[in-house]
């Protein structure tokens, strides 16, 4: 019984350090990616000093770590814009999804990503089964199922169909045109989600 609380233990332990791992990786990923810096793998094991496998270990290739930094500057955009909605007395979803869009489309460090890696950018932005866009499809739908509940009021599509339309719409209005150094329409954008949420 010692023995086996013993290997319990120590495989908690590895757990929980693999954990930290992944946390310190990221930290320093997204601190790199604020500071318009390119994200390599070699360079963040340096900052680390750790080894580029075991950055790889953790985190997967390049490709799988700069999404994992795309993910989670969306999810905190979209806590961001949920929270200043509420305070400035505009709760329900429109009004969090056009601060959303707002601040993607202000952020000067995702700006410099979209126009310095373009091709890269969008195909980990817009893959069907890339970790940022089917993350946010179901933050999404989460944010549509909360104001049917809140509202009372049904919508005229199932969230998640609502979901994917929406992402797709926020693509086509936001990450294009900024990758070609051209003004993102995202009143537009917010007008269309608009049209789609009406009872």
């Amino acid at each position: 019984m010692a023995a086996d609380n013993t290997a319990a233990s120590a495989r908690r332990h590895d757990n929980d350090d693999a954990g930290n791992r992944s946390d310190d990786i990221l930290h320093v990923a997204r601190r790199m990616f604020f500071d318009c810096e390119r994200l390599d793998v070699g360079e963040i094991a340096v900052r680390l000093g750790v080894s580029r496998i075991t950055v790889y270990r953790h985190m997967g290739n390049r490709e799988q770590l700069v999404a994992e930094v795309l993910w989670s500057l969306s999810r905190d955009t979209l806590e961001r814009a949920r929270r200043d909605a509420e305070e400035a007395g505009e709760p329900g979803f429109l009004a969090t999804y056009r601060r959303f869009n707002q601040y993607l489309g202000s952020s000067g460090p995702f700006l410099h990503f979209l126009r310095e890696e373009s091709s890269f950018a969008l195909r980990l932005l817009t893959r069907p089964d890339g970790i940022t866009r089917v993350r946010l499809m179901a933050a999404l739908k989460e944010l549509l199922e909360e104001e049917i509940r809140d509202t009372g009021r049904p919508l005229q599509m199932d969230t998640d169909t609502l979901a994917y339309v929406i992402v797709c719409i926020g693509e086509s209005y936001l990450y294009p045109l900024i990758a070609l150094h051209n003004e993102p329409d995202l009143d537009r954008a917010t007008e269309v989600v608009g049209l789609l949420l009406r009872p």
